[in-house]
């Protein structure tokens, strides 16, 4: 995939104005549109297409905070991770996911909402907190330690799924 940012005309931040990204993306589909296109031959119709589809996976990039990461890191320093083979040695972390998992269990086990909710707003506020992280090490152009802190976002990411299945779960009591 192309650089997403030059795709949009953005710097390449992770701090993204969504407004303006918005506004491109609208533009770039308005211009692609197959319409524009009806009278054009069948080779432009399919490359106007592909672009399209381009800029469609462009966004969703640029608005996933973990994936607009790896792409800054990619972009800087020219590795595109396998995910399958990413492995940090974080141990502290490593507990601490351990831990979250115990104690979803328990409220699971427990159909406690309030405790789940508790447990949400935790989980919310250490995002929150690794956004933050994850922002300055690239602003810092630290690769490896914006590379960790996206690992435990994208864990926090399969965390909150797994919160919202069992609010679904103890909802239905």
């Amino acid at each position: 995939m192309n650089n997403p940012f030059t795709l949009f005309n953005l710097p390449v931040d992770f701090q993204i104005n969504n407004d303006l990204l918005s506004s491109r993306y609208l533009s770039l589909q308005k211009s692609l549109h197959p319409d524009n296109f009806a009278h054009s031959s069948p080779q432009e119709q399919r490359l106007a297409m592909q672009k399209s589809a381009e800029v469609n996976d462009a966004l969703q990039i640029l608005k996933d905070p973990i994936r607009r990461a790896d792409a800054i890191i990619a972009i800087y320093t020219g590795e595109h991770k396998d995910l399958e083979q990413t492995h940090h040695h974080d141990m502290a972390f490593l507990m601490q996911q351990m831990e979250w998992r115990e104690r979803l269990e328990e409220i699971e086990n427990a159909k406690d909402v309030a405790q789940l909710m508790d447990f949400s707003i935790e989980v919310e506020k250490t995002e929150q907190q690794f956004l933050s992280e994850i922002s300055t090490a690239l602003s810092a152009q630290n690769w490896s330690q914006a590379a960790q802190i996206n690992d435990r976002l994208r864990f926090i990411k399969k965390l909150n799924v797994e919160i919202e299945r069992v609010e679904d779960e103890i909802s239905e009591f």
